[in-house]
């Protein structure tokens, strides 16, 4: 018993040793922060890219989910951004560029987002690609943010929402006082 126990363990051993090596090492360079977010909410996206190769990394593209609106780009030492609002035919997009990412370095490329009011909750996906220094363009994983919770109004929005229907039923209560002496 104990030696099918230990085979089943080195075979376990052999099959995760056998899928690390096969396994994409580009899909490890990039990630995005926060994780999750909430609708109607102001957030720093980052991505964070990690260099494991011997080749520079010398851009990095985001695209944005039309659930989120770009309200700005923090700036990058070194690295130049261009930022597009996209159209019907082409995603918005934030790109860096100019600036050298070499092996063993990281850097966060961050842009200020607002999340639309009614985002359901789902994942926002921001496809990401990196340019090397010998020009060619990788595709990197989707990266994914989850929408969690739900817009909910403040006290001092509940307040306002108030105040407008008790002022609305005041005038709808002066006219109709107005109307009945008029007609009466």
């Amino acid at each position: 018993m104990r030696l099918e126990a230990a085979g089943n363990a080195c075979l376990v051993l052999a099959a995760a040793a056998v899928l690390s090596t096969f396994a994409p090492t580009a899909q490890a360079q990039v990630s995005i922060h926060p994780r999750s977010t909430t609708p109607a909410s102001w957030e720093r996206f980052a991505i964070r890219v990690v260099n494991g190769t011997d080749t520079a990394t010398t851009g990095v593209r985001v695209d944005v989910p039309d659930a989120v609106t770009v309200l700005g780009v923090e700036p990058t030492a070194g690295w130049t951004t261009r930022r597009d609002a996209g159209s019907d035919s082409s995603p918005q997009f934030v790109e860096w560029s100019g600036g050298k990412l070499l092996r063993g370095e990281f850097l966060e490329f961050a842009f200020l987002g607002r999340v639309i009011g009614d985002a359901r909750r789902t994942d926002l996906v921001f496809p990401v690609t990196l340019t090397r220094e010998s020009g060619s363009v990788v595709p990197m994983r989707r990266l994914r943010v989850t929408v969690v919770g739900r817009t909910q109004l403040s006290v001092r929005g509940v307040t306002a929402i108030a105040g407008t229907a008790l002022g609305v039923a005041l005038i709808a209560l002066i006219l109709a006082i107005a109307r009945g002496r008029r007609s009466g």
